[in-house]
């Protein structure tokens, strides 16, 4: 096996990729295979993942009644419930601003259903991407201000916002900010801040959506005021809340480890079981022919929330995932479905030409695109399809004449949220910051070429092994490995994410035993193992590609293919398939 993969890490695949050996310890993975009496494929793939001895059980068993967070673990927390408690009691109006990605909408849809019950008078309003950017403006406070709010939430947004929610003329306003984001050293002077990713903060929370912190929050909320009533009266199943908190959380694109993983499992379930309509509607646009996976929240359902804010109304998410009217379900799901379609093709567009200019940036360590009035909406999808791509971070900006508003995406390793946020300090933009991986910003045209020049100087200190094209694989497995029992114990590593990803195999020796073209855009490919019996490999949308031209040419030759293993849900029994990913040729 040695001399595999030795062979394999001193060769390029036909995509060019590197195959790199996740790194495990051998003695730890047969360890936990002989503790919990796992199979030596799974001890080595939880070793992989670093899951440490102690949350074996948390892994594998996840149970919500077992594995309570505590909220309280938050700074600001305690301060926070009370102010809500009295104003719920006190019958103050209570306003909502929220982002108006998926995180953002689920996060004001959990929170607005909790108030509902407790018949709490709400304002609710989603900022228009296009018109107000970005998280709390001068417009948004001075209508809550008017409609005599006295308590105003900020979600997923807002800690950064200090010239907005600072100012003097919204002092009659207590606001308390739940978000997620990286907090400069001066935070807002608000009420409360509810953020684990706040400088001071030291909870075990930092890599939770803003929909999970807002799930934390509504827990000791909850907890409150059964202080303040009877036990007569009902309380919010926070547990039915779960749906929207896990697609909350996979479309935030946040490591699915510990509590992040456990409410995604447990949403799942009640996805599965068709528990919220609105997102049941929105499978059922996409034709989804299987319960949904993880991967379908983030790749098919997400999309169709996040195209509201992208081209029309920013509400529409919010509105669809908070109401129970039938109707008005179908209407609005059926309009974000269709919008889905038309952001699709925009930004075909718009990435074509963005292309032509990260083409002749080979010499740079990063990318910087711009044009002249691209959509705004879908800057961060173009800026990721050009990461696929290239490997490098990339910012995408749109210039309406001097005024630019650009995406950003980074690669492992490098901090591109930070960066920008460096660029903010120094005032050489207007606005920007975000995470490591993803971060927008603000720039006037005048400035751009000094932007240039700061980002030269910050990537100048990263060698050229940060940008290499390096496809991290978990084992080398065999075609005879590959069976029911081996698929039935992947599936104990379910839900695939970040942070927990989708097992990557290389299998070996593969010999092709016959093809077949599917819509002139997939090859089915069928293999045989040391039984006789026919295995299915399927390479989506590779006809025309150099592997897909590999498979037809040299089809009776030996393979090494890179894989992940699904179950085939076309077949009866579902037996395992290989998405077949890349390859690489044996002489």
């Amino acid at each position: 096996m040695n001399s595999v993969i030795s062979k394999i890490e001193h060769s390029s695949s036909l995509f060019e990729n590197k195959w790199k050996l996740k790194n495990f310890d051998e003695r730890n993975a047969l360890a936990l295979s002989q503790k919990f009496d796992l199979t030596s494929i799974i001890g080595k793939l939880l070793s992989i993942r670093n899951i440490e001895e102690e949350d074996i059980d948390f892994y594998l068993n996840p149970n919500i009644n077992n594995h309570i967070p505590d909220p309280n673990q938050i700074k600001d927390m305690d301060i926070a419930i009370k102010r809500v408690a009295e104003a719920i009691l006190k019958n103050q109006k209570i306003g909502i601003i929220a982002d108006y990605d998926v995180d953002g909408s689920t996060s004001a849809s959990i929170l607005f259903k909790f108030l509902k019950h407790y018949n709490a008078s709400i304002i609710l309003r989603i900022p228009n991407r296009l018109q107000d950017g970005y998280g709390p403006n001068i417009k948004l406070m001075r209508e809550m201000l008017s409609q005599d709010v006295d308590l105003l939430f900020t979600l997923d947004c807002g800690t950064t916002a200090n010239h907005i929610i600072d100012n003097n003329e919204f002092k009659k306003i207590d606001v308390i900010v739940i978000d997620h984001h990286l907090s400069e050293f001066e935070l807002p002077k608000v009420h409360s801040i509810i953020n684990p990713n706040r400088f001071d903060d030291e909870s075990d929370f930092k890599q939770m959506a803003a929909v999970g912190v807002t799930f934390l929050f509504l827990m000791a909320l909850r907890k409150e005021l059964r202080n303040h009533h009877t036990k007569k009266q009902t309380e919010p199943n926070l547990l039915s809340y779960l749906d929207l908190v896990a697609l909350g959380t996979v479309c935030d694109v946040v490591e699915l480890k510990k509590y992040n993983r456990l409410f995604v499992i447990k949403g799942l379930e009640l996805i599965h079981q068709r528990h919220h309509k609105g997102i049941s509607k929105l499978i059922d646009n996409s034709k989804l022919n299987s319960a949904p996976s993880s991967q379908d929240l983030g790749f098919i359902v997400g999309p169709q929330i996040n195209a509201a804010s992208r081209i029309d109304d920013s509400s529409l998410a919010s509105k669809l995932l908070i109401t129970n009217d039938v109707e008005q379900i179908e209407t609005i799901s059926r309009k974000l479905f269709l919008l889905n379609e038309k952001r699709k093709l925009i930004e075909s567009q718009i990435l074509e030409e963005a292309i032509k200019q990260a083409e002749i940036q080979n010499d740079s360590k990063y990318i910087l695109v711009y044009g002249e009035n691209w959509h705004q909406g879908v800057l961060g999808i173009v800026a990721s399809k050009l990461l696929d791509q290239f490997n490098k971070p990339t910012i995408v900006i749109s210039f309406l004449n001097s005024n630019g508003i650009g995406s950003a995406r980074s690669i492992n390793g490098i901090d591109l949220g930070n960066i920008i946020l460096n660029a903010k300090q120094k005032n050489i933009i207007l606005e920007g910051g975000g995470h490591a991986m993803a971060a927008g910003l603000k720039l006037d045209y005048k400035n751009l070429n000094n932007f240039k020049d700061f980002l030269n100087e910050s990537f100048e200190k990263f060698d050229n092994h940060f940008f290499e094209k390096v496809i991290t694989y978990d084992l080398v497995i065999s075609i005879n490995d590959i069976n029911h029992s081996f698929l039935n114990s992947l599936e104990k590593l379910q839900p695939f994410g970040k942070g927990n990803p989708e097992p990557y195999f290389i299998v070996s020796d593969l010999k092709i035993d016959s093809i077949k073209i599917l819509k002139n855009k997939h090859i089915l490919i069928f293999f045989e193992n040391d039984l006789g019996e026919k295995i299915k490999g399927i390479c989506f949308n590779c006809v025309g590609t150099i592997l897909g031209d590999y498979i037809e040419k040299y089809r009776n030759y030996n393979f090494y293919f890179g894989c992940t293993v699904t179950p085939d849900k076309f077949s009866r029994d579902n037996r395992p398939q290989l998405i077949i990913k890349d390859a690489m040729k044996i002489d």
